[in-house]
């Protein structure tokens, strides 16, 4: 009988260790993911920084392919961006300009740890986003829990004054933020993307707007809504979940670039129905890839 109660005492002392070790283990994997994940860069360019005089002292209907072409590579700027810009007359010039001097400038990136594995990472400074419309999406890869870069992301419900909805954490709801795309622009890196006109006019999205800001404030935060949650319901969500089902819905859009369960800012960058504005500390050649 004792051999017997030995044995039990070390058959449980045996399967307690294994599953102390296993948890010590994982932890372990996760926080060397974690550190690894953390040495993300704020992309910036390894070529000569050029004076844009010339370019934008002309006309937009003078601006060539060559000119778009060096004006992306020296702000981040596609044609979509630049002609924001150019609306806006010399303001939108100066814009550019500082568009350029944020972009070339090496920026220091810190680390803000907000739970456990969990990361944002931004800069110690603030750069500069260009002109925005209703309806345009704003992503940035900058959150990760331990290895897993999730990102983040937002509908702009009002370009002009810059506000934006977005579900944020857990333990929060959606709501609409007016400090939204200031947060991005602190962020180690961010893209601004518009849905295609020939995927949906500015009709459209304020339609999706209107939906959004009538029926998606308020909705419980869930990480992996679409996953444990049902893709086409709205009862709990996520950012990048929020952002999909408001085009989804309201303007049967699916801008999930790859089709699964879980949307996520990645996919949306992805999508064949949007395009890009501006990119800031991704690589403007390869993106978010």
């Amino acid at each position: 009988m004792k051999r017997k109660k030995l044995s039990k005492k070390i058959i449980f002392a045996i399967v307690c260790a294994a599953v102390i070790g296993s948890i010590i283990i994982a932890a372990c994997g996760l926080q060397i993911a974690f550190v690894v994940a953390d040495k993300i860069e704020c992309w910036r360019p390894d070529y000569e920084q050029v004076d844009l005089t010339d370019i934008l002292a002309k006309d937009l209907e003078d601006i060539t392919e060559e000119d778009y072409k060096t004006l992306y590579e020296q702000t981040g700027l596609t044609e979509i961006g630049v002609k924001r810009a150019y609306g806006r007359g010399a303001a939108g010039k100066a814009l550019i300009k500082t568009v350029q001097t944020n972009y070339f400038t090496e920026h220091e990136v810190q680390n803000n740890l907000f739970a456990p594995f969990v990361c944002t990472d931004t800069i110690n400074s603030s750069v500069k986003c260009i002109y925005l419309e209703d309806g345009d999406i704003i992503v940035s890869s900058s959150t990760h829990i331990s290895g897993v870069r999730i990102g983040h992301s937002a509908l702009v419900t009002n370009g002009s004054a810059r506000i934006v909805l977005e579900a944020n954490s857990v333990g929060s709801v959606s709501r609409v933020d007016p400090n939204g795309v200031s947060d991005f622009e602190s962020r180690v890196n961010f893209m601004v993307l518009r849905v295609k006109d020939s995927s949906a006019n500015a009709e459209t999205k304020q339609e999706v707007i209107n939906y959004a800001l009538h029926n998606l404030v308020g909705i419980p935060y869930e990480g992996l809504a679409g996953f444990l949650t049902s893709k086409n319901k709205i009862a709990k969500t996520q950012c990048a979940h929020l952002v999909w089902y408001a085009y989804k819905q309201a303007a049967g859009i699916d801008i999930d670039g790859d089709g699964g369960l879980l949307v996520t800012p990645k996919d949306i960058a992805a999508s064949k129905h949007v395009e890009v504005v501006q990119v800031f500390g991704f690589d403007p050649v390869k993106l978010w890839k």
